[in-house]
């Protein structure tokens, strides 16, 4: 699939979001609206309320509507929707969104929108209920747990098109008779992501020495990114790393209730970490830190001698890794899903064994001890050649305008 700018009138599309945060799955969007217009789409933004992302994106001149949803809509969870009060719930809560983004495109001015293109199984229910458009679902999760194929038969049946994040995410949706999604591999900016001089701002902000070097995991704090599984390898690996931290950069930025009480869980677990393999145990607290989630994150990778991505099921892409890779900067990641696609092991970074602390462990003292200049200049090169956010844009744009009507 080519990237090439798009001919003739634009293409008028309204990008609709679940989520008004700046995750992995908004950045994305962002990388796209900001680029559409090159590749010939029109983008308007439909957000459910304010937020960074909306922020973020006028502020690059892109046209960000709010379609309020309602709040506990946007909060429920995928558990909670199994209950039978739960799936009355989503569905009420659909049409309730589905409505107010129905009226939000009909005040748009200038030509109508012909193609919803939306982001979040939420949206993705709330602009199925549009019928007279056309729509592309594009899918940045595997299919929920429990009710994976009613969303399999779903996203099978409902939209025009679909395009999936990753290679592993496209096998995973896949159903028979229906036509297959799209993979587009996620880009990255690559004038903001990209390597430059330590400023040492993290070091001042944890009142660290300059000498200390920096194990950084950028993640949502949610269970199953593996924050507790990184603190344990950490732990293990710690007699060994003198001079290491552990920087666990994040926090709980989404609405749903699902990961309710996590911050504070991890929170008391690095309260009671310690050193293993010693003879006396040795507690870690001062080697293993917390910093906020970072709404500009191309000025912490510079900052990192290393990252570390280890979620505890396969990760559909696994933007971090990427990120890392633009600044220069080695990753070790589970050797599943996205970041298995992403990664050359031993090369652009390594892989570990998914799950597995010890491997785990043994990657982090390996890698720390590993020459990086040679993983610095490929990483960056691997990122430039196939991962750039205009190349991401222009096949996103590619599968929008096949949904083109005929009489637009």
């Amino acid at each position: 699939m080519t990237a090439e700018p798009g001919t003739g009138a634009p293409l008028r599309a309204a990008c609709v979001s679940v989520s008004s945060a700046l995750g992995g799955s908004e950045w994305v969007l962002h990388d796209f609206a900001t680029r559409a217009r090159h590749y010939g789409i029109d983008p308007v933004v439909l957000l459910p309320k304010e937020g960074p992302l909306g922020e973020a994106l006028r502020e690059a001149g892109v046209d960000v509507r709010i379609a309020a949803a309602p709040p506990d809509f946007l909060e429920l969870s995928q558990r909670a929707a199994l209950t039978a009060g739960g799936l009355a719930g989503f569905a009420l809560g659909a049409r309730a969104w589905s409505r107010a983004i129905d009226a939000e495109l009909g005040r748009l001015p200038g030509d109508r929108v012909r193609v919803l293109y939306s982001n979040g199984f939420k949206a993705h229910l709330a602009c199925a209920l549009l019928r007279r458009f056309r729509h592309v679902w594009h899918l940045h999760e595997f299919p929920p747990d429990r009710i994976g194929l009613v969303w399999r038969l779903l996203a099978g049946a409902l939209p025009d098109a679909t395009i999936a994040n990753s290679a592993a995410v496209a096998r995973a949706w896949r159903i028979g008779g229906f036509k297959e999604p799209a993979v587009v591999l996620n880009g990255v900016d690559l004038e903001r992501f990209k390597p430059g001089p330590r400023t040492w701002w993290i070091h001042d902000l944890l009142a660290l020495p300059r000498d200390a070097r920096l194990i950084g995991m950028p993640a949502v704090f949610a269970r199953w990114k593996g924050h507790l599984l990184v603190v344990e390898a950490f732990e293990r690996a710690a007699a060994r790393l003198e001079n290491a931290h552990l920087v666990l950069i994040g926090g709980p930025i989404y609405d749903t209730v699902a990961e309710r009480g996590y911050a504070e869980e991890l929170s008391r677990r690095v309260r009671r970490s310690s050193q293993t393999g010693t003879a006396k145990p040795t507690p870690l607290s001062d080697r293993i830190h917390f910093v906020k989630f970072q709404t500009e994150p191309w000025k912490l990778y510079p900052e990192l001698d290393l990252v570390v991505h280890f979620s505890t099921r396969p990760e559909p892409f696994g933007r971090v890794v990427l990120e890392a890779m633009a600044c220069g900067v080695p990753a070790i990641a589970a050797a599943e899903g996205g970041p298995a696609e992403i990664l050359a092991d031993g090369v652009t970074g390594w892989l570990a064994k998914p799950g597995d602390v010890l491997a785990l462990s043994e990657r982090l003292i390996a890698a720390m001890a590993a020459d990086a200049e040679p993983i610095h200049g490929a990483a960056r090169e691997r990122a430039t050649a196939r991962f750039s956010a205009d190349r991401f844009a222009g096949e996103v744009a590619q599968v929008l305008r096949a949904q083109r009507p005929a009489d637009g």
